[in-house]
């Protein structure tokens, strides 16, 4: 038999083990915010989008996501597919999300993160295949603020995250195919499009604040 002197700590400890589970496996709590993939333009830095043949199920089917879009911005003899998904399973979006967004158009071989031009705040992960292309860049912004280490984020909110309701993550991911060789992919059309999504996105949040 237990001793009653350790009650007091066992209960405390049950207490803490039940939030959580309540929190997560009984209610489901999120936490809802105003944001929300619509607010993505058809005409991004002078590019004109047209939805891709992705099958409507595409999104919840490997992202859990209900808002997301994929578009194919031409213009200027270019043209980029621009991917945003939305969705509170996090790790669907941060772990390797070229492997879903990208495939089977691209096999990407190297990863490297960097900062959109003029755009400290930002950071950018870059994918890159051979020297003429495909790239990739992809941005991740949760909660007000944007991800460049998705170990450390993973870190920092997995104490947050069971005791408060779940929160979206918002995936942008842009692809082009045909690169000049030579030509840095954060100096490509491809880029601007990415920054210019980022922004339109964001835009109904900075104007409630």
């Amino acid at each position: 038999m237990m001793s009653s002197r350790y009650a007091p700590a066992v209960c405390v400890a049950l207490v803490l083990a039940l939030v959580p589970t309540i929190i997560h496996g009984y209610f489901g709590l999120v936490a809802p915010d105003t944001l929300a993939t619509k607010a993505i333009p058809l005409e991004l830095d002078g590019y004109r989008g047209e939805p891709t043949s992705r099958s409507a199920t595409w999104g919840r089917r490997r992202f859990e996501s209900s808002d997301w879009l994929e578009r194919q911005y031409a213009g200027a003899g270019d043209t980029v597919v621009l991917t945003v998904i939305r969705s509170y399973d996090l790790k669907a979006l941060y772990h390797h999300p070229e492997l879903a967004v990208a495939y089977p158009f691209a096999n990407f071989l190297g990863s490297r993160l960097e900062t959109l031009p003029d755009r400290p705040e930002v950071p950018v992960h870059v994918l890159t295949a051979e020297s003429s292309g495909p790239v990739g860049l992809y941005v991740l912004h949760y909660d007000g603020r944007f991800v460049a280490d998705p170990i450390r984020f993973q870190i920092r909110t997995a104490g947050e995250l069971l005791f408060t309701g779940r929160k979206a993550m918002t995936l942008f991911f842009v692809r082009d195919d045909t690169v000049p060789e030579g030509v840095e992919p954060l100096k490509l059309p491809a880029a601007r499009v990415l920054a210019s999504a980022v922004d339109a996105f964001l835009a109904p949040a900075s104007a409630v604040r």
